[in-house]
């Protein structure tokens, strides 16, 4: 026998045997054991928070039978799984405000927003200097010349 076959017979039986064994039982219940773990935990004293951990975790959920998977049609699926675009909401929220944001507070926003790589950086604008191959003298003689300056 397969082992989905025993469980799905054991399925079958859950009600019966659960039934049972509450008749059986009279006077004090016991305290179900994940209330208390620590009473679980061998006396070693290696591994005691894993087995703790594992034990609050319980069993984990068990493998899916045929007759528990449930089918979902693709767009069904895709319908919900599907983002909604917030981005006209947004605009008409932000357009609400009736004070505007000063010029440099939002580029310190902008600034602190930005990614820390190079890639995100700004160009910097390198500054020149002005140079002329002319001197001073070559402008005077140039004055003196064209427009009648001193001579």
């Amino acid at each position: 026998m397969s082992a989905s076959l025993v469980r799905k017979a054991l399925d079958l039986f859950k009600d019966d045997l659960i039934e049972d064994s509450k008749a059986g039982t009279k006077g004090k219940k016991k305290a179900h054991p994940l209330q208390n773990p620590t009473e679980l935990i061998s006396t070693n004293r290696r591994g005691v928070r894993k087995q703790l951990k594992r034990l609050q975790r319980g069993r984990r959920r068990e493998t899916l039978t045929v007759k528990d998977k449930v089918t979902v049609s693709a767009i069904e699926q895709y319908k919900r799984q599907k983002k909604e675009d917030h981005t006209l909401d947004n605009l008409r929220y932000i357009r609400s405000f009736k004070t505007k944001v000063n010029r440099d507070v939002g580029e310190k926003i902008l600034e602190h927003r930005r990614g820390r790589l190079a890639k995100d950086q700004p160009k910097k604008k390198r500054k020149t200097k002005e140079t002329t191959v002319f001197s001073e003298e070559d402008f005077l003689k140039f004055e003196a010349e064209y427009i009648g300056g001193k001579k």
